[in-house]
C-alpha cells in the first residue's frame, strides 16, 4: 500500500511538471504564431511600404536633417529653462538614412513649459519627432510633472559619405 501510495504521488508530481512544460510549450507556439502573422502581415505590405519609403525620401530636406550633434545640440536649446537631461543617443543606420534615438527626461515642469517644448519639436516634424512618452505627475510638487520621451532625429546620408 505504501508503494502504491509513493507511486501515486511521484506520478502526480510527474503530472503537473509535465502539465506546466506542455503549457510553455503552448504559450510559445502562441507566440511564434502571432509573430508569424504579424510577419506575414508585414511581408504582404512590402511593396506599399517600400513605395512609402521610397516617396518620403524624395521628399526630406538633406539641410534640415540633422546628424547626432545637431540634434544634441537643438533638443539642448529647446530645453533651456527647463530641469531636462538629454542623453542615452543611439544609431541605427540604413544606405539612406541614420535615425539618432535620444532619451530626454524632464523633472517637474509645468504643463505649460511642456506644451512649448512640444510645439517646438513639432515645428522641426519629420527630421525631429517623439517615439515614445510617458508623462506622470511630480508627487513632491504639486502641479508639476514628470516626463520621460524617447526623440528620433533623422538623418539623410548622401552617396559620398557612403
Amino acid at each position: 500500500m505504501l508503494i502504491l501510495l509513493f507511486a501515486f504521488i511521484g506520478l502526480a508530481w510527474w503530472g503537473s511538471s509535465l502539465s506546466a512544460r506542455a503549457n510553455d510549450q503552448y504559450r510559445g507556439w502562441r507566440a511564434a504564431h502571432e509573430e508569424f502573422k504579424t510577419q506575414e502581415l508585414w511581408l504582404e505590405q512590402r511593396e506599399d511600404i517600400l513605395e512609402r519609403v521610397v516617396s518620403a525620401g524624395e521628399t526630406l530636406d538633406p539641410s534640415r536633417a540633422l546628424d547626432s550633434a545637431q540634434s544634441f545640440a537643438e533638443l539642448n536649446r529647446m530645453l533651456s529653462g527647463l530641469n531636462a537631461e538629454v542623453s542615452s543617443q543611439r544609431t541605427e543606420r540604413t544606405q539612406q538614412f541614420a535615425l539618432h534615438g535620444l532619451q530626454v527626461n524632464i523633472r517637474r515642469a509645468p504643463l505649460n513649459d511642456i506644451l512649448k517644448f512640444y510645439g517646438q519639436l513639432s515645428e522641426r516634424a519629420p527630421y525631429l519627432g517623439i517615439d515614445s512618452c510617458v508623462i506622470s505627475t511630480d508627487r513632491s510638487s504639486r502641479g508639476m510633472l514628470n516626463v520621460n520621451f524617447r526623440i528620433y532625429s533623422i538623418e539623410v546620408i548622401t552617396a559620398d559619405e557612403n
